[in-house]
């Protein structure tokens, strides 16, 4: 059940803070809904002991989070329930703190309680509001404004945080003409109505296309465009962050071309377009930041410049740069292409595109291993007939070597026999001792000659043995052969096919029933 309550609490401060263009902790900090899980309150009692729900916090919020809590609605039915403001009140004067009642037992009202109860209803009441600047008061946390009518005479006051300001990325100025989206509140010290300013959009092409180009000569001029800026892969990219709406159709576009290569994404879901794009976008980045990613991709299909605003924002082009990994960008678009696309560490102008982009790093690594098996496979077979050729020519050698010692060792013999013959006469005992002295060089020589053959021979024997395709094949390879000739590749094969397989200790017939390429 805590779970269950848990996930619906969270759906619904999620569509508050949506609603009211604030961040989530705005709302509720996530401590506060799960101790609000946890205890599941009832009423008012309950749900303002826990740390966190204070008074105004509980008539702002407190009439829909209860109704979750007793299960009476859904999430997305609490956060849009559009009760009968009298009976709004009614309940809220029920619940509210204890005061006074009238005679007729109706609750009266302290000015800060009945405030509260109208700002908690205001939130329901938002809306987006165009008008020209007629004021301009920037302060430290937040900025003050007026907008009103060109064609009557009606004003309105405005206010937005000074960190929601700066993130939206539009200077004010009075004069200009713009729409802002928000919802109405009572300032309690003043009473003063003011409109609570969520998002801030010029208006008109005209404007956009000159704010566009200020902030690109700006970014330009800081050298965030420049190419020695940009990062590049200095290896493949396996784990990628992907930020686009899951309700568009880049994410299939994406998904559908990128390729098995066994990629692990990681996928953030944001707006691409609209007031909470923004937010939305700088909150997904900030995200990857602090992921294990190894390439970060925003995507969304193609649009005009008015569409592609949040994609022109200079903060989320600074946070973008903050990246530790690069970034591609796929943003489509009609004549002006995206700030974040300019800055990102790959452009390209589709989502599509961005997948390609990191199929065709992971294809050419695959032709590389092509490459190299194939080449390989062709020098081995060069070694095998060099050294084959070499034996060869080695072994002729040995045999050319030993005809020759043997031949000079007989013409020495016969030389010496003559010389012994001849000289009988001079003294057959000298000549004897000669004989036997000679003879024993002879032997000598021709026992160094014999040894240093045989040395030979038992190298040329080991290079023989360490050459043997036989040693190969007791490593455990094996060779395929098709009609004599050895096959190297599938291509090479067809089903049906009748293959000789050679290992170290016989063969085999073998036919081929399922051909599979290795990508």
């Amino acid at each position: 059940m805590f779970a269950i309550l848990l996930r619906k609490l969270t759906v619904w401060r999620n569509e508050a803070a949506r609603r009211e263009g604030v961040e989530l902790f705005r709302v509720l900090p996530n401590k506060a809904l799960e101790e609000i899980a946890r205890r599941e309150p009832k009423n008012k009692a309950e749900l303002t002991a826990i740390k966190g729900i204070k008074e105004a916090k509980f008539q702002k919020y407190g009439r829909e989070i209860l109704s979750i809590t007793k299960g009476g609605a859904s999430a997305r039915q609490v956060a849009r329930n559009n009760d009968d403001d009298l009976n709004y009140f009614k309940n809220a004067g029920k619940e509210a703190s204890e005061g006074k009642t009238d005679e007729a037992g109706e609750k009266i009202f302290s000015v800060g309680e009945f405030l509260d109860m109208l700002n908690g209803r205001l939130t329901e009441c938002g809306g987006r509001v165009k008008g020209e600047i007629s004021s301009i008061d920037e302060r430290e946390r937040a900025v003050y404004f007026s907008i009103k009518d060109k064609s009557d005479e009606g004003v309105m006051n405005c206010f937005v945080f000074r960190y929601q300001y700066d993130i939206l990325g539009v200077k004010l100025k009075e004069g200009m003409e713009i729409v802002v989206a928000g919802y109405p509140e009572i300032y309690k010290p003043y009473g003063r109505l003011s409109l609570r300013v969520s998002s801030i959009e010029l208006e008109g092409e005209g404007a956009l296309k000159k704010e566009y180009e200020a902030l690109k000569k700006k970014l330009e001029e800081e050298g965030i465009f420049a190419e020695s800026a940009k990062r590049k892969f200095i290896a493949l990219p396996r784990k990628i962050g992907l930020i686009t709406s899951r309700e568009g159709a880049a994410i299939g576009d994406f998904i559908g071309n990128v390729g098995q290569f066994g990629l692990s994404i990681k996928f953030m879901n944001s707006s691409v377009e609209g007031r909470r794009a923004v937010f939305e976008l700088i909150n997904a980045v900030r995200v990857f930041q602090k992921s294990d990613i190894d390439a970060l991709v925003i995507i969304r299909g193609g649009g005009s410049l008015e569409s592609l605003q949040a994609f022109n924002n200079e903060a989320l082009i600074r946070e973008m740069k903050k990246m530790k990994v690069p970034v591609i960008c796929g943003v489509g678009h009609d004549r002006d292409i995206s700030l974040l696309s300019l800055a990102a560490d790959y452009s390209v102008s589709t989502p599509t595109a961005a997948a390609r982009l990191i199929g065709e790093l992971w294809e050419k690594e695959v032709n590389k291993i092509d490459y190299f098996e194939k080449n390989i496979l062709e020098s081995f077979e060069a070694q095998m007939e060099k050294t084959g050729r070499g034996i060869r020519n080695f072994s002729f050698k040995i045999d050319t070597g030993f005809r020759e010692i043997l031949r000079r060792e007989e013409n020495r013999y016969e030389s010496f026999l003559r010389k012994v013959l001849g000289g009988i006469e001079e003294g057959l005992s000298s000549k004897t001792r000669e004989l036997e002295s000679f003879g024993k060089k002879m032997g000598y020589d021709f026992a160094t000659a014999f040894a240093r053959t045989e040395n030979q021979i038992d190298g040329i024997e080991s290079i023989i043995k360490l050459s043997d395709p036989s040693r190969q094949l007791r490593l455990g390879y094996g060779i395929i052969s098709k009609n004599g000739s050895s096959i190297r590749s599938v291509e090479e094969m067809n089903e049906g096919d009748m293959v000789k397989i050679r290992v170290w200790d016989g063969e085999a017939q073998s036919e081929i029933k399922k051909i599979k390429k290795i990508q």
